[in-house]
């Protein structure tokens, strides 16, 4: 078997290996988002962690191990803050984003 038969050999195995790999991942349970109102999870939308049903721009803390959010219907934005009590940098993350858990410590949601 010449050298460029092995390769394709080796990858055509190794192909199949991950294909077997993901297919006996087990299946991950849907995550139930409320129609209204501000969510944030887990993760990336793995496992709810806090809902806000009418936010009202109350400074309120993050979970430390919030990892994304998503605003519906009635959300118009979403303030977070490095520190504490809604101080520190502010970014504003719109309605449905990813970040790294533990980046923000406190939060605002606005509604329309």
């Amino acid at each position: 078997m010449g050298k460029r038969m092995r390769t394709v050999a080796g990858l055509t195995t190794a192909g199949l290996a991950a294909v077997i790999g993901l297919q006996a991942q087990p299946a991950q349970a849907a995550v139930e988002v409320p129609a209204s109102g501000l969510t944030i999870f887990e993760g990336t939308f793995a496992a709810v962690l806090l809902h806000v049903a009418e936010p009202d721009g109350a400074c309120l803390t993050m979970p430390p191990t919030a990892a994304s959010l998503t605003g519906e219907r009635i959300v118009a934005q979403v303030s977070v803050f490095t520190g504490p009590g809604c101080t520190g940098l502010q970014q504003n993350l719109g309605t449905f984003r990813t970040f790294t858990a533990g980046k923000y410590q406190s939060f605002r949601a606005y509604s329309f």
